[in-house]
Formats: structure tokens, C-alpha cells, sequence
């Protein structure tokens, strides 16, 4: 009985491992959704569609970008977490998603390590202190100071509770030394919406939701956060140079499989992704609103997203930063 029991498992186990063999060597069999788990219109959705058309071509398969938004990115990350892994459902997260939620959400439903295979980081940007129309301050001092004068009046916009908005603005109110509201959003097009009808006074902002705003003098931008200057907003000073210092916040994008998803299958979709980015139109698309193509290996990616999870969980833990 013992014996024609390990027979079982072993032939279930051959059985699993020939499936997954012919799964690697047919993939795509079928469209690739590439899950964002933020509304449409945002930062992280731009990235996705930039990229999608150019994968479609190369894996010969539709491309689709699905928005699964809820709780700061981290509905859509468990939905991946738990697809089939076989490289049709992607994720395409963030520093939020996968390095800063694990500070702030104390029973987050994914080990956005154990639960994931990084497959490549997509870009990398810095954020833009960016104030209202009516909000009438010239530059980061003047911000500062007026916050200062009125504590627990002035108020920040933010993509949703735990993401990287969110966390920046928490880091430029404790350099600043100031007492300001933070008030969350669903995503990036509420919140830039908000700031346009001067609802909230100021957001750290993803360049994507508001160059073209900054641009046409609809927003007013103060500062930059990062160590150098926006190549489309030269005029405009990093936080460093603005005298807070400490303020180092980029954002950045990557995909992500569920575990266990063959390694073969995990190189095709970073091969063909970093494609897609090395691609002119998909650069130019990029650079143009803001965002730095990367287009890590996958190995490259996992060490990265490790230090950053490492880095965020530590950060977030020891400044005491709470869901609102």
C-alpha cells in the first residue's frame, strides 16, 4: 500500500512537471493580461498601455491592460498573487505595492516576496511638489512657512492610503518640519482633479498626472524630489536645492508573476517587455511625461525590489506612519 502510494505521488509529480514543461514551450496560448491595480488614467495604467502594444506584437498575442484598483494597489496584487502561473496574468506593481504596503497594512493578503517572481523593472521617476492655483506660494519656503503659520490647515492630496504618494508626502512633512492633513484619494486622476478644483493645497505627484498640467500653466510645480532636475522641468529645483534635504523619493514600476510561474516563461515576458521599452515611440511616450525606461534582468529586478521591500518596511515601521 505504501509503495503503490509513492507510485501516486511520484507519477502526479512527472505528470505536473510534463504540464508545465508544455505550458512553457506553448506560451502565450492566449491573451496576456497585465493586471494595474490602480484606476485607469494613472500613472501606473500610462506605463502598462505604453508598453502593451508594443508586447502584442512581439509575443503575437493580445496584450490586455486590466485595472483592478482598491486599498492602495494591494487588491490587484492579491488577485495575480493568486492566478494560475503560467505567465497569462501579470502584474504590473510599485514601490507601493510591493515594498511599502507591507509596513502599512498590518494583514495584507500577499508576501509581496514569497508570493511573486519579479520579471523586470519597467521605469523609475522622481515626484513633483505641485500646488493648486489659488494656492499662493512661490516656492518651497513660502509653502513651508505658510503650512508652519497654519498647522493642521494645509492639506495634501495622495493617490490612496499607503502608496507612494502617500508615503512622500509623510517624508516632506517631517523634513519640513511642518503639520499638514493628508487626504487620500482612489487614484491619480481624483487626486489631480481634486488639486485642479483647489480642493486639496499641494500633492507629491508622479510627473505622468501632471507635466502636461505644469506645462500648460494649469498647476504650478515647486520642486522635484530625487538627486537631479526633470529634464522637462529644468526650471525647477529639487527639494535638496530648495533646502530640505532628506527627501530622496522615486517612484518605480515593474512586473511581477504569481510563484511558480517556469522561469523560461518569466524570461519570454521580461525579453519581450524590455523590447517594448528600448522601443523609440515607447521612449519617447515615457520621457516625455516624466518617466526613466530601466528594463532590468530578472535577476537584476529581484535584488533590487528585495532592498527596496527591505528598505520601506524598515522606514515605514520606524517613522510610525498609519492608515488614515
Amino acid at each position: 500500500m505504501r509503495l503503490l502510494f509513492s507510485a501516486r505521488i511520484a507519477l502526479t509529480l512527472i505528470l505536473s512537471l510534463l504540464g508545465f514543461c508544455s505550458m512553457a514551450q506553448n506560451f502565450p496560448s492566449k491573451p496576456v493580461t497585465i493586471v494595474v491595480p490602480f484606476p485607469a488614467g494613472g500613472a501606473l495604467d500610462t506605463v502598462a498601455r505604453a508598453i502593451a502594444e508594443q508586447m502584442r506584437v512581439d509575443l503575437g498575442q493580445a496584450v490586455i491592460v486590466d485595472n483592478k484598483a482598491g486599498a492602495g494597489g494591494t487588491v490587484g496584487s492579491a488577485l495575480v498573487a493568486r492566478a494560475m502561473p503560467d505567465g497569462h496574468t501579470i502584474l504590473l506593481g510599485s514601490v507601493a505595492t510591493h515594498a511599502i504596503a507591507a509596513g502599512i497594512y498590518p494583514k495584507l493578503a500577499y508576501d509581496p516576496v514569497g508570493d511573486f517572481v519579479p520579471i523586470t523593472q519597467l521605469t523609475s521617476s522622481p515626484l513633483v511638489l505641485t500646488v493648486s492655483p489659488k494656492f499662493s506660494v512661490a516656492n518651497v519656503n513660502e509653502l513651508i512657512a505658510h503650512a508652519k503659520s497654519r498647522p493642521g490647515k494645509v492639506n495634501f492630496a495622495s493617490t490612496g492610503n499607503g502608496t507612494a504618494l502617500h508615503i512622500a508626502g509623510e517624508v516632506f512633512s517631517m523634513a519640513a518640519g511642518i503639520n499638514v492633513i493628508h487626504i487620500p484619494y482612489k487614484g491619480g486622476p481624483q487626486a489631480t482633479t481634486a488639486l485642479l478644483a483647489s480642493e486639496v493645497d499641494y500633492i507629491l505627484a508622479n510627473p505622468q498626472l501632471v507635466m502636461a498640467l505644469i506645462q500648460s500653466g494649469k498647476l504650478q510645480s515647486l520642486a522635484v524630489t530625487g538627486k537631479q532636475r526633470l529634464t522637462n522641468l529644468p526650471m525647477v529645483p529639487t527639494l535638496n536645492e530648495a533646502g530640505v534635504a532628506g527627501v530622496d523619493v522615486t517612484t518605480w514600476f515593474g512586473l511581477w508573476a504569481p510563484k511558480n510561474t517556469p522561469m523560461s516563461i518569466v524570461e519570454r515576458i521580461n525579453a519581450s517587455a524590455r523590447k517594448a521599452l528600448a522601443s523609440a515611440e515607447v521612449r519617447h511616450k515615457l520621457e516625455g511625461q516624466g518617466d526613466l525606461p530601466v528594463g532590468s534582468s530578472v535577476e537584476e529586478f529581484a535584488t533590487f525590489a528585495r532592498a527596496e521591500y527591505k528598505y520601506w518596511l524598515n522606514f515605514v515601521q520606524s517613522a510610525g506612519i498609519k492608515l488614515q
